[in-house]
């Protein structure tokens, strides 16, 4: 399950940008998770409880997952077409577009500290 890798770095990045006494103030985590990104939020939200339940450093830090649509950017006419039933063609001028511009993803969108 490479969830409970992901977590490991997302945890790491979180170490690595603030400090100690920030992050025993941190009350929540905001992820970002495209479609295509190959990860399956409830399985991340599953190890991250199991990583962290009740009793350890971040168990009461809780995780919001947003999961993100498949957007594509047109290179013909430059509009930008949501995804639907993984059609990638250009709702408006009905070419087909290769050019992935969110859905992919996995950011850190926000932290949140209780201060």
């Amino acid at each position: 399950m490479h969830e409970t890798s992901i977590v490991n770095s997302i945890v790491k990045t979180l170490e690595m940008e603030f400090e100690a006494e920030k992050l025993d103030k941190m009350i929540a985590i905001y992820l970002k998770v495209g479609k295509l990104s190959n990860i399956e939020p409830r399985l991340l939200h599953n190890a991250y409880t199991a990583k962290y339940p009740c009793g350890t450093k971040f168990h009461h830090v809780k995780l919001h997952i947003e999961s993100t649509d498949i957007k594509i950017k047109c290179e013909d006419c430059n509009h930008i077409t949501q995804i639907e039933n993984y059609r990638f063609i250009c709702e408006k001028c009905d070419k087909p577009s290769k050019n992935l511009i969110e859905g992919e993803e996995m950011l850190i969108h926000k932290v949140e500290f209780d201060d």
